[in-house]
């Protein structure tokens, strides 16, 4: 199963923890609301742009754990425990001939 694909503000981004939700669910990218629970494999995503203004996703992908107590206090419930690959552009996921 593919993990979903999940929007989020990546002016949430603490660290290696991306804010994805202030309630129990989130938007995938078909904006179908999806109901988060702890150990979920997951990518955040938001609109960005290249440096010649073509769009180029911001990406991030981890596993899904609930807010820790200093993060409830920005109204956080739900963060996105990043990978080791950190938070990148969807372009660099595209392989070169």
């Amino acid at each position: 199963m593919t993990p979903p694909r999940l929007w989020a503000d990546f002016n949430g981004l603490f660290g290696e923890y991306l804010c994805i939700s202030h309630g129990d669910t989130c938007r995938d990218e078909t904006g179908a609301e999806i109901v988060l629970r702890s150990g979920i494999r997951a990518t955040a995503f938001c609109e960005d742009s290249d440096d010649q203004g073509r769009p180029d996703k911001l990406i991030a992908s981890g596993i899904v754990k609930p807010a820790a107590p200093g993060m409830v206090g920005h109204r956080s419930r739900w963060v996105l425990h990043i990978d080791q690959d950190g938070v990148r552009h969807e372009s660099d996921l595209q392989v070169e001939d």
